[in-house]
């Protein structure tokens, strides 16, 4: 039996939260993507959206300094206790933390300086109200920076993926959520068209990527990463009947690749936008 199909790393949990402080591993390119280029001020506040278990929430707040009112947001309960131990260790007063969807923001219109959000943008259930929002709580000339990974995700998982549907003759009767999967990242695109109509204007873009080595799949597939952020999609793609047969062939076609390759080498598209109100 393949662990990763039946093995729950619940998001959602305090455990699990804790364990997440290992996620920066994924979402730290992004991170320093953004505090690489994020516009520095002598800023009165502050807002990170999605600010998760801290980072870079705690980090930008420190580099902003403590004269600088820093909140950070996110509807994660388990990841918001985090953060809040970590803000209270440092012994930082400048920082509050909200649990709360960012769909509707509790501040005043034009109260923020400086608005960012890390990895954030694929993850909104709703992206489009969320960044109205922040142009609404945004000063005139405020800045709001963001990254986010785009379609072209991994890859070189995906083409196996795929051919291994085809393999099995599962092509045909998966397509569609195969698609909708695939596709639900966006592209430079998409996302330039998804911030203007939300009313910003794009001054900075910059387009990135990293890429992320295993020995073969069966390493990737049972990476604890994977397992909190990426495998309930691919197991929930498939009926119960599918699901161990498709994964069966799947890693042994992933383990073929990568001795083919001498390794499972990963590419993660990054994208950098920095928009004006």
């Amino acid at each position: 039996m393949r662990t990763y199909l039946t093995k729950i790393l619940d998001w959602q949990t305090d455990d699990v939260a804790n364990q997440y402080d290992e996620l920066p591993l994924w979402s730290s390119p992004f991170g320093i993507l953004l505090l690489d280029n994020f516009p520095l001020g002598n800023y009165e506040q502050y807002l990170d959206i999605g600010c998760g278990t801290g980072f870079p929430l705690i980090d930008i707040s420190q580099r902003l300094g403590s004269q600088c009112k820093a909140y950070g947001m996110d509807p994660w309960h388990a990841a918001i206790n985090r953060a809040r131990t970590k803000i209270e260790t440092i012994g930082l007063t400048n920082i509050e933390l909200l649990e709360n969807d960012a769909s509707i923001l509790p501040f005043q219109n034009e109260s923020f300086d400086l608005v960012t959000s890390n990895l954030g943008i694929n993850n909104f259930e709703n992206p489009l109200a969320i960044l109205k929002e922040c142009y609404r709580i945004m000063k005139p000339s405020a800045s709001f920076c963001a990254t986010t990974n785009l379609n072209g995700t991994f890859q070189e998982f995906y083409d196996v993926f795929e051919k291994t549907l085809t393999d099995i003759g599962l092509a045909n009767k998966y397509e569609s959520k195969y698609s909708a999967h695939v596709n639900h990242r966006g592209t430079i695109s998409s996302m330039r068209e998804l911030i203007e109509k939300s009313g910003f204007r794009i001054a900075k873009q910059i387009e990135s990527s990293y890429q992320m080595r295993f020995l073969n799949g069966s390493t990737f597939l049972n990476y604890s990463v994977v397992i909190v952020g990426f495998i309930h999609p691919w197991r929930n793609m498939f009926d119960e009947g599918d699901r161990q047969i498709f994964f069966e062939r799947f890693e042994n076609n992933l383990n073929e690749y990568s001795e083919l390759k001498g390794e499972l080498k990963l590419t993660i598209p990054m994208a950098y936008f920095e928009c004006r109100k």
